[in-house]
């Protein structure tokens, strides 16, 4: 956690981003500007989205307001989203790994020893089985074992301001028995590019949700 936290500030004072073409002062006012967007009525316009001049990403919080974090850092496969109100949300192929700032946060998500965590899009060749562990530390639970199945379940097009897209809705579910806890997410991501558009994921055994979609896309 404070890894991401010094990933976090290393973006605000060096100003990286993703495109790296830009300076403090802007990245700065566009994270302000994030806060900005992250109220109204419900969910971001494409009007508050078009403002934002880098890769963006909308999420909501239990059925809350819609909100605005801009990705701050994008590699080895993982992309750390933030935003001035002092989230940070990180990602890996669409699944939310790890978070800061939240009521209850997700510390780490990795493979079990000796597999791999399968990218999402795998699924789309067939049904998938494997294990990961999470940390929890608002409960305290630490190296919690879920037993997890991808599957495909079909051509969906989703709206993202406006715009119709074309995905297949690809769910996950999981379960474990310490804590007894189980559920199932869902991602609509492009069948070309591995894209998760939009998804609704289920982050700890509190019952706390949330669901995201790409406003602009990285690149």
């Amino acid at each position: 956690m404070r890894r991401i936290f010094a990933l976090a500030a290393c973006c605000l004072l060096g100003a990286c981003n993703s495109s790296g073409s830009s300076g403090y002062g802007q990245y700065y006012q566009v994270l302000r500007d994030s806060v900005a967007a992250s109220f109204g009525n419900g969910r971001i316009t494409r009007d508050q989205a078009a403002a934002i001049p880098y890769a963006s990403m909308g999420y909501r919080l239990n059925r809350e307001n819609e909100r605005l974090v801009v990705l701050a850092t994008d590699a080895n496969g993982e992309q750390l989203w933030t935003s001035a109100a002092h989230i940070v949300i990180v990602t890996r192929g669409g699944r939310i790994t790890r978070t800061v700032g939240l009521e209850h946060d997700i510390a780490s998500m990795a493979p079990k020893f000796g597999q791999q965590l399968p990218e999402l899009a795998s699924a789309l060749k067939g049904t998938l089985t494997y294990t990961r562990v999470q940390d929890f530390p608002s409960l305290p639970a630490y190296d919690v074992t879920l037993a997890c199945t991808l599957s495909a379940k079909g051509a969906q097009t989703v709206t993202v301001l406006g715009r119709g897209i074309a995905t297949v809705r690809i769910d996950e579910t999981c379960r474990s028995a310490s804590p007894r806890w189980s559920f199932t997410n869902n991602y609509w991501i492009d069948p070309a590019t591995g894209l998760s558009w939009r998804s609704r994921q289920y982050i700890g055994p509190q019952g706390d949700r949330i669901d995201t979609e790409i406003l602009r896309p990285p690149g």
